[in-house]
């Protein structure tokens, strides 16, 4: 879409969005240190990056090793960035599985129909959220999400929350990790559905 072009990923809360390579190689590194010592993932598990933009995660994955690794965005310039430099973007919504799947800093722009939608094609046992949030249903708490009018999916935790376990994650762990962590402003969480849950249990062990 137009209105997420160059201009967009330099401006408001993205500003200087594509000189934070590192930190975003760095959030990669803490996902996978996590879902390694929780026993969720090896590195033949297959990663969905939604709202992947120009692909900074897809490349720390794929340094950690990870080799099914995929991206989707709804931004043609930043999904031609993220091809140009050999990642696997995704160019439309289409039914397919994945161990994990990343959304940061994008439910927010979805309505809930689209939000179903998406969750309906991609299906993931294990996801991993970043969303601004709201304690009023008025305004987000964080006056830089407020300036993003693409923003426009306003909710409080606690409707997140239950947005999520609608789609089967009923289990959610807040994340406290250095790049990324849950305040009152942005829920920040790790979701498991029963089955990725209980995996756990019995996992054999690890391939690192």
């Amino acid at each position: 879409m137009n209105k997420y072009n160059k201009k967009y990923f330099e401006t408001l809360n993205y500003g200087g969005y594509l000189s934070r390579r590192d930190r975003y190689l760095r959030l990669a590194r803490e996902i996978h240190e996590l879902l390694i010592t929780l026993q969720l993932v090896k590195k033949s598990s297959k990663f969905m990056d939604y709202g992947c933009a120009v692909g900074f995660i897809m490349e720390g994955l794929n340094e950690l090793g990870y080799r099914n690794t995929y991206g989707y965005d709804i931004s043609r310039w930043a999904s031609a960035q993220a091809r140009s430099k050999g990642l696997n973007i995704l160019k439309s919504l289409e039914s397919r599985t994945f161990d994990v799947m990343i959304c940061l800093d994008v439910l927010e722009h979805m309505t809930d129909s689209e939000i179903n939608k998406a969750f309906d094609q991609f299906k993931s046992e294990i996801i991993i959220v970043r969303i601004p949030c709201s304690i009023d249903r008025k305004q987000f708490v964080l006056d830089i999400s407020n300036k993003d009018r693409t923003h426009i999916n306003l909710k409080t935790k606690g409707d997140w929350i239950n947005l999520l376990n609608n789609l089967g994650y009923t289990t959610l762990l807040p994340l406290d990790l250095f790049t990324i962590y849950d305040t009152p402003g942005v829920m920040c969480a790790l979701g498991l559905k029963a089955k990725a849950y209980y995996n756990t249990k019995s996992s054999p062990g690890i391939d690192q």
